[in-house]
């Protein structure tokens, strides 16, 4: 039986698409040069086609090779003795908790929005009280104020059980941008660049408002004939009719983070119209979302939709708070298009806090304390 000081068990991990995780995950590989990760790869599929494990690590192993004798195979059978796991979303949890059980594991959750939870929704809180009633639970981590809220008002965790780590760790470090290497609307092109930049996960990617997107250029497409629309992750022409605006909107595939930061430099605004409870009810986005915050740190207007209340920076400053309402949207941008000055100064504004929130210090620094004391504990 292998012993080790600290495991992660996955269900994606190592796969470069999934660019939080990597971010994450490596950190903590990096810290704690034991620590090994243990991956299912049952999601492989849900970030595009379906791929083998063998492949998902050549890739990762090409980019990480100082970290790829610390990631493994996940198999039940697998007989293994840690002082401490650590894992992220509620299904992972409940997917890996007999597991934990069997070799009496403790373990720390981090729960993001997503990956099984969700606000109010039978089938969640009975995983949740599953996983938080387990006396090997040592620590819950909530990301967004409305988990930390959630968690306590519903007493599936006392007040020591949970802490509140805004946020995430994103490949800040695989984003070097600095401002002055954008090209400029109205200085150094004569266009303005739209994103839009998500994985689907349903039809038409309504959750994260592909299709308020698709409306809005739409709209804009008649009235503003130098504005132009550009799509990041597995979208195409079959998902939302766009034969009226097709000479005006690029599709670029789905891109892993090394691809963003010379993408993003022609971009000026991103535009994010997603909503909670549409991919299921209770479902929910954190804010802004991973893609918005890369885009942000790489000098990106940022407008997104915020109707659970969770922006924690200044609107109108760092960035755009929008309705989800298409035409709503079409008269904000216009706005801002007729006073690109004004875009780009929050653009600037949001890049700065950006860096600043999603800094390691931030973000990695929590995470590897909570590790660490958890470790230092003689229960463990």
């Amino acid at each position: 039986m292998a012993n080790h000081e600290l495991i992660i068990l996955d269900d994606i991990f190592p796969y470069l698409l999934s660019s939080f995780r990597i971010a994450e995950f490596n950190a903590v590989l990096k810290y704690f040069a034991s620590a090994v990760v243990f991956t299912s790869g049952k999601k492989y599929r849900i970030l595009g086609k379906k791929r083998s494990f063998n492949d998902v690590f050549s890739e990762y192993k090409k980019s990480y090779p100082e970290h790829a004798h610390q990631i493994f195979r996940y198999h039940p059978k697998r007989n293994v003795s840690a002082r401490l796991c650590y894992l992220m979303f509620l299904n992972n949890a409940d997917f890996f908790l007999d597991y934990l059980s069997t070799f009496s594991i403790p373990f720390v959750l981090e729960l993001y929005p997503g990956g099984g939870f969700r606000l109010g929704e039978e089938e969640s809180d009975r995983k949740l009280m599953r996983v938080t009633s387990s006396p090997l639970l040592l620590k819950v981590i909530a990301t967004q104020r409305v988990t930390f809220n959630y968690l306590l008002n519903k007493r599936f965790c006392t007040p020591d059980q949970v802490e509140f780590v805004y946020g995430g760790v994103l490949p800040v470090e695989r984003l070097p941008f600095k401002f002055e290497q954008k090209r400029f609307y109205s200085s150094d092109k004569d266009w303005l660049n739209i994103c839009f930049v998500a994985h689907k996960y349903m039809s038409q990617g309504r959750d994260k408002g592909y299709d308020v997107f698709i409306n809005v250029a739409h709209i804009l497409a008649p009235i503003a004939p130098d504005v132009h629309f550009h799509v990041v992750g597995p979208f195409d022409a079959e998902d939302v009719d766009i034969s009226d605006i097709k000479t005006r909107l690029t599709f670029h595939g789905s891109h892993s983070t090394d691809f963003f930061p010379d993408f993003y430099a022609g971009m000026d605004l991103i535009l994010s119209p997603n909503a909670p409870h549409i991919l299921s009810p209770g479902a929910f986005d954190g804010f802004p979302t991973g893609a918005c915050v890369e885009a942000g740190l790489c000098g990106v207007a940022v407008f997104a939709c915020d109707e659970l209340g969770l922006n924690p920076f200044i609107n109108g400053e760092e960035l755009v708070i929008i309705p989800r309402n298409a035409t709503s949207i079409a008269d904000i941008i216009m706005k801002y298009r007729n006073e690109p000055e004004l875009l780009y100064r929050i653009a600037r504004n949001g890049q700065r806090r950006f860096c600043e929130a999603f800094s390691a210090e931030c973000q990695v620094a929590p995470r590897i304390r909570i590790l660490e004391s958890l470790l230092a504990r003689e229960i463990c």
